[in-house]
């Protein structure tokens, strides 16, 4: 019988794999959001404070991760955009200045850390593991890899809103992927140690 009118207007005629896509957007998922440029419990943004904007802002069940801005929590796809947002707003009412979230599936941080994307750079003068997050919307202009002039940082690896690199300690200091990303890019990034990225997998899986 061919479907028309009604069945169109009432989604009955939507193949298998559409129903799945609109599924997946309901459906709530696992979600980790890195804060930039915060420390958990200072200028009044304490893990609980932290914890209960994430709730307002409309994620379920969130749970903060280390002092470094990472929560992860509960939410259906298609409302992600009006979550971050919210959680921006109330973050900048109690810090005083408006900070980035960058939200990450926990499904596609377990999909990064299975594929051990760092295992051939690694070597025995190599301090930190790091991916900076930025917007996943923002075109990638860098030149990879890419090595800062002391050495201290190599940028190796990009994908949809972020870059890898490794840091080196010289002269007592590591490198800052993230500054370099945010000045040879013009956008605003957060970076994390790998080992956050795994912990945070490791206790969501």
């Amino acid at each position: 019988m061919e479907c028309v009118g009604l069945c169109r207007a009432s989604g009955l005629g939507r193949t298998a794999a559409g129903r799945e896509r609109d599924d997946r957007r309901v459906r709530p998922q696992r979600f980790a959001g890195f804060v930039r440029n915060v420390m958990v419990g200072r200028a009044g943004l304490s893990a609980d404070v932290l914890l209960r904007a994430v709730e307002h802002a409309g994620g379920e069940a969130p749970r903060n991760h280390l002092a470094t801005g990472n929560v992860s929590f509960s939410a259906s796809p298609g409302g992600l955009d009006a979550i971050t947002a919210q959680l921006e707003e109330a973050i900048a009412a109690v810090i005083g200045r408006r900070e980035d979230v960058f939200v990450r599936s926990i499904d596609s941080l377990a999909i990064e850390v299975g594929s051990e994307p760092f295992a051939h750079v690694m070597a025995d003068d190599v301090y930190e593991r790091c991916v900076t997050y930025f917007r996943i919307t923002a075109p990638m202009t860098l030149e990879l890899p890419m090595r800062t002039p002391r050495g201290d940082a190599v940028l190796f690896a990009s994908g949809p809103g972020q870059v890898l690199s490794i840091t080196r300690l010289i002269a007592g200091r590591p490198g800052q992927p993230g500054r370099v990303v945010e000045s040879a890019m013009g956008v605003r990034a957060t970076t994390r140690n790998w080992n956050t990225i795994e912990r945070i997998v490791r206790l969501e899986s």
